[in-house]
């Protein structure tokens, strides 16, 4: 059961990535869009948590830790608008894999703030992390994003993605015992939610359309159960079988789905680069 569960997880992950292609594809605004899909992740989010028995009560909470909430929410949103706009412009399967990549973050957090221990493996994978990046970048500069070259937001998104795993990291070894897991993840979710309204506020034009409600809603779902299906698979079996296998799937399928539904192009050296990826993935967990 816990491999199905993996599965979903990755069902879910590869569905957000293709939800926000669509995004792009219909001209939507993708900072909305990702604001109504933290509206519903915030709320499915806390009716779990509820359902499981935990509790919020802001009186009592540190501020540190709310602030930390509000500081992961920022990475959270950020992190999805740059990865809207990269699946569009560098494909899906290249994207999702500068994204799992970025596994080198909290394994570096590990190691420095708790005094992990890196094995000889590990080191390893983490050299290649760097191989695949050089070898997933595009060597074209005729996309810009703005006044920036596209190639770049798989750099942003590799910063950004780590910060946002490393904040787990973070908040199992710190605060697991102010917050459950689905209470925690729902206060993230307010944060990235409360941000993104801020922004929406700020720019001009309407503040949602009915098109962005829909999708942003669609997202709202995956995004949430990603996570979940994840922790309900690690109830089965260990993080060193579920974490290669999970990411291993989703640099797959998202490549192949790239391929067939979006046409996403994918060079020689791209196509190793995601092989490098793939084996960098297997030795960091």
């Amino acid at each position: 059961m816990a491999f199905v569960y993996l599965l979903l997880s990755s069902v879910c992950s590869l569905t957000i990535a293709h939800l926000l292609k669509l995004t792009e594809v219909r001209e939507l605004r993708t900072l909305n869009t990702l604001t109504v899909n933290y509206l519903v992740a915030f709320i499915v989010a806390f009716s779990v948590g509820m359902l499981e028995g935990g509790s919020l009560n802001l009186a009592s909470m540190p501020f540190y830790l709310l602030l930390f909430c509000i500081v992961v929410g920022a990475f959270f949103i950020g992190n999805f608008v740059v990865y809207g706009k990269s699946v569009h412009t560098n494909g899906v399967g290249i994207t999702i894999a500068a994204m799992r990549l970025s596994l080198l973050v909290p394994v570096l957090i590990s190691i420095l703030m708790y005094g992990e221990f890196l094995s000889p493996l590990k080191i390893v994978g983490v050299l290649l992390v760097f191989g695949a990046m050089i070898l997933l970048i595009p060597k074209k500069n005729g996309v810009k994003i703005g006044k920036m070259d596209a190639s770049w937001l798989l750099l942003i998104i590799f910063l950004l993605s780590g910060f946002a795993d490393a904040s787990l990291k973070i908040y199992n070894e710190d605060f697991s015992i102010n917050l459950n897991e689905s209470m925690f993840m729902g206060m993230v979710f307010v944060g990235a939610f409360v941000i993104g309204l801020v922004l929406c506020l700020i720019r001009k034009g309407p503040l949602i359309k009915k098109d962005e409600a829909l999708l942003g809603a669609s997202i709202g779902i995956p995004n949430l159960y990603s996570s979940i299906f994840l922790i309900y698979a690690l109830n089965g079996i260990s993080g060193a079988v579920a974490f290669p296998v999970v990411n291993t799937i989703n640099v797959l399928g998202g490549t192949f789905l790239g391929l067939l539904i979006w046409t996403d192009t994918v060079t020689t050296r791209q196509w190793g680069g995601i092989a490098v990826a793939i084996l960098a993935i297997i030795l960091l967990i």
